[in-house]
């Protein structure tokens, strides 16, 4: 609590406690400038220095600072905004708390600024585009900083953006407004600042706001400082306001002002979009656009960024088989490890290093939620498994204090090698029985999981780990056929502060129907669209090559296995030996199961197309019994796989596309003519990515 002199407090008409003279910690006040619902500001002097101070009653502060003290959130946020320094920010000098007339209160100092207000200098000007540029290049900096430091404004509008007397832009009250929506929301039910900046997820989800809010605000502010009008025109009334604002798109500036650039038009329409994901995601593609000359760029026309094709092999005892691979002058370009297999295959890792093979663990977090992983030793040697055998629950990430020690061990036990990549821990989100991933009641183990991300982060970045971030989540494919759930996932993880995305859906297979892979396809796309990082589709078989072709970073599945992720793969015993092994045709797309001991199914198949016997290194001039050997299968499989990667490698998109869609044709001509064989429903699979294709070509203009 500061010390705090009682010199001359009074009452002032319409503004509440005026509270001019009161010395808080040397900080003398000496005029009141404004007030919101939720504080008052007033000028203050220190040693002939002049500040800006911001106050707020106790009673209106979120109850969990009561409750929790100065270890609270609040807390913690402040903490984080005096770190932010940048010309285009007001500084933040100091806070705390003091008591006045048996009253608790809170105070902020932070730089005072001689100026004027963005909403003053729109208010003088004429609509038209003078120094736009210049302003909004200064307002994009400084939220810059505040972004870079984990910090959303959530009420930025021309009242909060200063150009002082040397024309410099400050952005003021950033942080402060999720101070204040904490409170409003929970204490008084009202909503946080002023609504026509509010972005749609303010308004529906207050929960998941990210960077990009601000984005929509300043695509408010940029029509509004063109027209001096408002994106949704005359409204009469809030409950209006926020109807258009969720649910109708924004008008364009250019009715106002015709003689806008239709990039700046366009820039304005993209940060308004209602889903998130589909607005700018960084600010220097908004400036990048700004920027632009050519007046016929339109955002909507934004490709996928390209990325080498790539795949992961899931790795499983699988030592001799790249050493022999190795061996043979091959390669293997990416490995994901199941750390509970560190023990038993350890030869298999120091393989994996010695050859330089880019790698991250999977930290098996997914496997604790279920009692089975009691029955395996590596599961169960972990330190950040549950004690005796218990299974983790949803109720254990209540306490940050566990939050913070279990994304510690995961991190650690990963570094105690030299992975590439830190993955951060993951769990099943539809764990049995929830079918949805979307729920502002209560926590679920989605919700868990993007704060383990983001806890992942931060204790990454506070002991200064300098690697790359790969962000683990997995969901049912049947809640992607749902729009509004599809749209929220995407939504929230394209605001993740990761770097790459791992990303498992339960149950992609060859039995998908069209609307679960067309969805699954969508969303992995749209997710790597709209952040430009990579995006990698876990345990998923020949479909891989499917995103692939359009552009999806990589995928990954075993050595002729593991292609496929549902939840009883942790709920059951899948120890059983297995009678038949997969043999991968690529002229089929797929892997083929054949007896051991019977091989006549590859045989009849041979018969009847001998152009597609295959004659690589591992098949040619063996017998059947000889290449159907399991750890000639793994090899088979790596070095055909590694062709029709480094096939895609050379292709643009468009050609990828062209090529896979030829390779089905193919493949569905040698399956009509394999009969009996096959049968038609054999490749239904490959009907279903046909219907798919035209579709992910009309959506992502490709």
């Amino acid at each position: 609590m500061k010390n705090v002199c009682y010199n001359n407090t009074i009452q002032g008409q319409g503004s509440g406690v005026l509270m001019i003279g009161l010395d808080i910690n040397g900080f003398e006040i000496s005029e009141y400038i404004d007030k919101g619902n939720f504080g008052t500001v007033y000028k203050c002097l220190k040693e002939h220095k002049e500040y800006a101070i911001k106050i707020f009653n106790l009673e209106y502060v979120y109850e969990e600072y009561r409750k929790n003290g100065e270890k609270n959130r609040i807390i913690r946020e402040i903490q984080a905004l005096k770190i932010v320094k940048h010309i285009n920010v007001a500084d933040y000098i100091e806070d705390g708390t003091f008591e006045l007339n048996n009253q608790t209160y809170v105070y902020v100092v932070m730089e005072y600024i001689k100026g004027s207000t963005l909403k003053e200098i729109i208010s003088n000007k004429n609509e038209g585009l003078e120094n736009t540029e210049e302003i909004f290049k200064g307002v994009l900096n400084g939220l810059d900083a505040i972004h870079k430091k984990g910090i959303v404004h959530r009420d930025l509008k021309p009242a909060n953006i200063f150009i002082n007397k040397d024309g410099v832009i400050k952005i003021l009250d950033f942080g402060l407004s999720k101070f204040i929506d904490l409170t409003s929301i929970t204490t008084t039910g009202s909503q946080l600042g002023s609504p026509i900046y509010m972005s749609p997820e303010q308004i529906r989800d207050s929960k998941n706001i990210d960077y990009r809010s601000d984005y929509y605000a300043i695509g408010v502010i940029l029509f509004e400082y063109i027209t001096k009008k408002y994106p949704y025109g005359d409204v009469d009334s809030r409950e209006q306001l926020y109807y258009k604002i969720i649910h109708e798109k924004s008008m364009s500036a250019q009715i106002y002002f015709p003689k806008i650039p239709i990039h700046i038009d366009n820039l304005i329409m993209c940060m308004l979009e209602k889903q998130n994901f589909k607005r700018p995601n960084s600010v220097n593609e908004i400036k990048n656009i700004l920027d632009r000359k050519d007046e016929s760029y339109n955002f909507e026309n934004k490709l996928i960024e390209e990325f080498s094709p790539s795949f992961y092999l899931r790795t499983w005892n699988e030592k001799s088989v790249l050493q022999e691979f190795y061996k043979d002058g091959n390669q293997v370009e990416n490995v994901i490890f199941p750390i509970n297999h560190q023990n038993m295959q350890k030869n298999l890792l120091n393989n994996i290093e010695h050859n330089k093979i880019n790698y991250f663990f999977d930290p098996s977090t997914i496997r604790l939620a279920y009692n089975t992983y009691a029955d395996v030793k590596g599961l169960v040697e972990l330190p950040y498994a549950p004690d005796n055998f218990n299974k983790i629950e949803l109720e254990y990430f209540e306490e940050r204090e566990f939050v913070i020690d279990y994304v510690e061990k995961v991190i650690g036990e990963q570094m105690k090698y030299n992975p590439n990549y830190i993955m951060s821990p993951f769990h099943y989100s539809n764990n049995s029985t929830n079918n949805t991933i979307k729920n502002e009641t209560k926590e679920n183990w989605f919700s868990v999981d993007i704060k383990l991300l983001k806890e992942a982060k931060e204790y990454m970045t506070n002991n200064n780990i300098n690697k790359k971030l790969v962000g683990g989540f997995s969901i049912k494919a049947d809640i992607l056929t749902t729009k509004t759930e599809k749209e929220y996932f995407i939504n929230v993880l394209s605001g993740l502060p990761c770097d790459v995305f791992l990303i498992y859906v339960d149950c992609i297979d060859y039995n998908s129907n069209t609307s679960e892979i067309y969805n699954y396809a969508s969303t992995l796309l749209n997710i790597q669209k709209s952040t430009n990082k990579p995006v990698i589709a876990g345990r998923v078989g020949t479909i891989g090559l499917l995103l692939l072709a359009f552009g999806l970073y990589g995928f990954e599945s075993g050595a002729a296995r593991f292609e496929s992720f549902y939840e009883d793969l942790y709920k059951e015993d899948n120890s059983n030996f297995n009678m038949n092994v997969s043999y991968y045709i690529p002229e089929l797309l797929k892997n083929i199961s054949i007896k051991r001991k019977d091989p006549s199914k590859l045989l009849s198949i041979h018969q009847q197309h001998n152009e597609i016997k295959c004659n690589c290194m591992y098949c040619k001039d063996k017998t059947s019994v000889e290449f159907l050997q399991e750890a000639n299968t793994k090899k088979h499989f790596l070095y055909r796989r590694n062709e029709e990667v480094s096939k895609m490698k050379k292709l643009d998109i468009s050609d990828r596309i062209d090529y896979f869609e030829e390779r089905i044709h193919r493949a569905i001509e040698i399956y009509k003519t394999s009969k009996p064989v096959f049968t038609g429903t054999d490749y239904t699979y490959l009907k279903n990515w046909l219907n798919v294709i035209p579709k992910l070509r009309e959506e992502f203009e490709v």
